[in-house]
């Protein structure tokens, strides 16, 4: 009786169980259904299209991200192909291209309208697009990224930094400066995937331009692979960080081996300079890179063992129970040497767990489908299976399937390829003082890493022994804390301290009260050495790309930090110890500005521990609600413009009525479209488009404005009720048409405030009011003629000087915007390459046609053509105009009247696009290029 009891309550509670889970089932479908924009999930499916199917990119002629490429691809979709061909194409054959793609890339992401964060913007976006690409099978979390991407365009200051901190990167001063001139993040150590890395050249250098990194060394155990080098100072130069070069190498000493690093001359990201370097240095070289060499093929037998280790020890018991001939059966591994192929070759053990890591998911995964079947059936037809059989398909269930779930890389890399160190000793390097003398007469300098590999004591006797050898040495590598206490590392940081600072008797208590031991003779040799020289500490990542035991690439002190990031920042990220912080500021050579009185030194790590994606088979019944949070900020764009305005409307309507409250949201939304398509467009109502307006803007306008009515009514009653004198007159119409205009003006600043615009705004739209009030009270008596409540009346005048000053605001900035535009196309319209020009004078026929303001951008471009100001005093004072001639001018009409060469686009548009382009580049080009011409002709005439 009781059995059938529990058996009830436990089908009862499984009955609530599904219901619940049908139950936030049916509400995300509603509140997906409700979200996004149509043309928004149409992008989303061509973008999944290009990830899919990288091979159907098709290459693309430069054009300017504002120009004629965004009437056949959208912005998002030519960020994400290009990062897709930079990721995709890793054949060491398409360097040139992948260093292309990111010039293309670096062109669109650092163009937005954000003219106050356009470096923040930048990286924003590209954050945005690459969590897209990473998120190809979550459709809801791709559609807000690619909607967060379409606000973040706008370039608000508050919409960058809520996705600076959504994102958890930091930001970056906007001084117009690249990022190696910001002295901001660092990593000294650090590797791609031709050495000890997962990500290419490229993708590592996205990565620090996304962290906000200045300055990076990049490892490498050879400079074989000279075309990854080449890539990865070419990457530094277009996204502005600081590439260094560093050799990776190892010596053994007493039985022990230990690494360095030999850090090449500094080559400013300058690939030409790093071959020159090469060719001069061959000779000096030609021993240390044949020892490199042999290190490289002893690792590459290291790895092969490894590998043999693996197929032999570990694969039989993966393998157990499956046959050969099956599809859970998982094949012995192999790996490939080619050369050519810098993505797919391993380089390194630690490469080993993201090698296996697909193979073995692909398996598990069959694994799991297979055991999951099993189990149905158990549930479904129980009489089919023996007792013991259920409980065995049960255990498998549980052991499988959390097996795949919690299969991550790194961790099989320490299961299955920890292997042993001595398996062949990976260094052929003749001694550390070849290396010291190759350094000194080549330039360059050694620094010790990974110090604490053999402990404390090693790490000292090696210091001691080879100080006159060594310009740096580690403090700190963040790959390190995980076989090593984070304590020994600062007993390391101390000793280095003492060591500079030259006190003997402190650095003996230092050895006795830690119990290690040391020479007093090589002991008083550093002593004297140090007294001239300074032993540099340093700390570094040694990222490889992915790690779950450690934090990944980057630091940054602290005091670089905005103050509104450094707590939010330092709480999310791991904060390395005060010794080492403190000791790093005084004598490490990192990007650092002077810190502020009873400011200390801190340095944060810029990456996270990773916890990594947990493996879902797709039947889990996890699905959660989605917040009501996200729900409304991710609510298609027409139905949330609605609302907002529909809410404005309902307080308007209770204060004044219905003819007064739809006069009143009419008056704020005449003077927002206005202002959008007049300063976008000029006066020529044929060249106003609905594309031109802020919709999102004009909602929010009217949602707000509906609250002013029942402030300025409740106002307008307070004054009636507290003036003595007769309700009429001028003297009465001044001071209630002051109250009333101050009042505005006051809701106006409060609002827009909260709503995060920038303080010149929020000041205009307070004097705005002010300047409103002479003009209210001047014609009063024509709005009371027509029965004009005195709030209606305020209103208008309000927006009427709102409707001049943000005309003029937006229209200086639209022509700023222009004029950055055609400042970056003018060399490129009088270039000497014949490609170049054709595509500049595509892109300039096209902001012609486009937009009346272009056209006035590049007459600024041009001419000489002095202000209305100058004019008038010229006019005044019977000056004769003065013209100076214009060099570009000259060129550009030059370039333009030459015979045939109208023909001459004509046929470069039919050779390098598909017929639907070509129609519509043809049709462009034979409309306006005689306009333009003739134009041209006109100016300063």
């Amino acid at each position: 009786m009781v059995a059938g009891k529990e058996a009830d309550n436990v089908a009862y509670r499984t009955i609530l169980k599904l219901r619940h889970i049908m139950l936030v089932k049916t509400y995300n479908d509603i509140v997906n259904f409700l979200s996004f924009a149509t043309n928004l999930r149409k992008l989303r499916s061509r973008i999944n299209q290009s990830i899919d199917l990288p091979e159907i990119i098709s290459e693309f002629p430069n054009s300017h991200p504002r120009g004629f490429i965004k009437e056949f691809k959208k912005r998002r979709t030519t960020i994400v192909e290009t990062y897709l061909r930079i990721t995709k194409c890793l054949e060491s054959a398409n360097y040139n291209e992948r260093v292309h793609a990111l010039s293309l890339l670096a062109e669109h992401i650092m163009y937005s309208r954000s003219l106050k964060m356009p470096l923040n913007a930048a990286r924003v976006q590209l954050a945005l697009m690459k969590e897209v690409v990473k998120n190809r099978d979550n459709k809801r979390v791709q559609l807000e990224l690619m909607r967060d991407f379409t606000v973040s365009s706008y370039g608000h200051p508050r919409a960058i930094r809520n996705f600076l901190k959504k994102l958890d990167i930091i930001e970056v001063p906007e001084t117009g400066e690249e990022l190696k001139d910001l002295k901001m993040g660092w990593d000294f150590h650090v590797h791609d995937s031709t050495s000890y890395g997962r990500k290419s050249p490229i993708q590592l250098i996205i990565d620090a331009f996304i962290k906000g990194i200045s300055e990076l060394t990049i490892a490498y155990n050879n400079l074989d692979r000279e075309e990854a080098v080449k890539e990865v100072l070419e990457a530094g130069r277009i996204l502005g960080i600081k590439v260094n070069i560093a050799l990776e190498f190892s010596a053994l000493t007493n039985g022990m081996r230990f690494h360095y690093m030999y850090i090449l001359p500094n080559f400013s990201s300058k690939k030409g300079r790093f071959k020159k370097f090469l060719k001069q240095k061959t000779d000096d070289f030609k021993e240390f890179l044949h020892e490199l060499e042999e290190n490289e093929k002893k690792r590459e037998k290291n790895i092969e063992q490894l590998i043999e280790d693996f197929n032999n020890e570990h694969l039989p018991l993966i393998n157990e129970g499956y046959s050969p001939d099956s599809i859970y059966f998982l094949e012995p591994l192999t790996i490939n040497t080619d050369e050519n192929t810098l993505g797919n070759k391993i380089y390194s053990r630690r490469q080993l767990g993201e090698f296996l890591y697909p193979k073995l998911k692909k398996v598990l995964e069959k694994r799991a489908l297979q055991i999951t079947a099993l189990k149905i059936q158990t549930v479904n037809s129980p009489e089919k299976f023996s007792i013991r059989e259920i409980e065995t398909i049960q255990k498998r269930f549980i052991t499988i399937r959390t097996q795949y779930r919690n299969l991550e890389p790194e961790n099989i890399r320490m299961e299955y390829f920890a292997g042993n160190e001595s398996l062949v000793a990976e260094t052929a390097v003749s001694s550390l003082e070849d290396i010291y003398n190759l350094a000194k007469k080549a330039g360059g300098n050694i620094k010790f890493i990974q110090p604490l590999e053999h402990g404390l004591q090693a790490a000292i006797d090696k210091i001691l022994e080879n100080h006159e050898m060594l310009s740096f040495t580690e403090i700190y590598n963040i790959y390190g804390t995980i076989d090593t206490k984070e304590s020994d590392f600062v007993l390391f940081a101390d000793f280095i301290k003492l060591l500079n600072g030259g006190n003997q008797v402190e650095i003996i208590r230092f050895f006795n009260s830690n119990n290690l031991t040391f020479n007093q003779e090589k002991l008083d040799a550093a002593l004297t050495n140090l007294k001239q020289n300074t032993l540099i500490p340093a700390i570094g990542s040694d990222a490889a790309g992915r790690s779950t035991l450690a934090p990944g690439m980057g630091f940054i002190l602290e005091s670089r930090l905005p103050k509104h990031q450094r707590k939010y920042f330092e709480k999310r990220h791991y904060t390395l110890p005060t010794e080492i912080s403190e000791l790093i500021y005084k004598l490490a050579r990192i990007p650092k500005t002077p810190l502020k009185k009873k400011e200390k030194p801190k340095i944060i790590c810029l990456g996270k521990l990773d916890a990594g994606k947990q493996n879902m088979l797709g039947d889990e019944k996890i699905e959660k609600p989605i917040s009501p949070v996200r729900a409304w900020e991710y609510l298609n764009p027409a139905i949330k413009n609605s609302i907002f305005i529909l809410i404005g409307f309902i307080p308007a309507y209770l204060t004044v009525g219905y003819e007064y409250a739809l006069l009143w949201l009419a008056i704020t939304g005449s003077r927002n479209m206005f202002v959008d398509v007049i300063s976008g467009n000029g006066f020529r109502p044929k060249e106003w488009h609905s594309q031109d307006i802020n919709w999102t803007n004009f909602a929010h306008s009217l949602f707000w404005t509906g609250f002013s009515v029942p402030i300025l009514g409740f106002v307008k009653a307070r004054f009636d009720i507290v003036w003595t004198g007769p309700h009429e007159g001028f003297q009465f119409e001044t001071v209630k048409f002051f109250f009333l205009n101050i009042s505005n003006g006051l809701y106006l600043a409060t609002h827009n405030y909260i709503r995060g615009f920038d303080k010149v705004t929020t000041r205009s739209n307070f004097f705005r009011s002010i300047i409103a009030w002479p003009f209210a009270a001047l014609f009063s008596p024509l709005g009371n003629a027509l029965f004009l409540p005195s709030i209606v009346q305020t209103k208008f005048w309000s927006d009427f000087i709102a409707a001049i000053i943000e005309g003029s605001a937006k229209y200086k900035n639209i022509i700023r915007v222009k004029y950055q535009i055609m400042n970056k196309l003018m060399p490129d319209l009088i270039s000497e390459d014949e490609e170049t020009e054709k595509l500049a004078m595509l892109d300039m026929i096209y902001f012609i046609n486009e937009s009346t303001r272009a056209k006035t951008a590049l007459r600024k471009q041009l001419s000489q053509k002095p202000g209305l100001f100058t004019r008038f005093k010229n006019f005044i004072f019977r000056r004769k105009k003065q013209f100076v001639p214009n060099e570009a001018l000259y060129e550009l009409r030059k370039k333009i009247e030459q015979p045939g060469r109208v023909d001459q686009l004509i046929n470069y548009i039919i050779e390098h696009y598909y017929r639907e382009q070509s129609l519509y580049l043809i049709k462009m080009v034979s409309e306006n290029y005689f306009k333009i011409q003739k134009w041209l002709e006109g100016i300063n005439k």
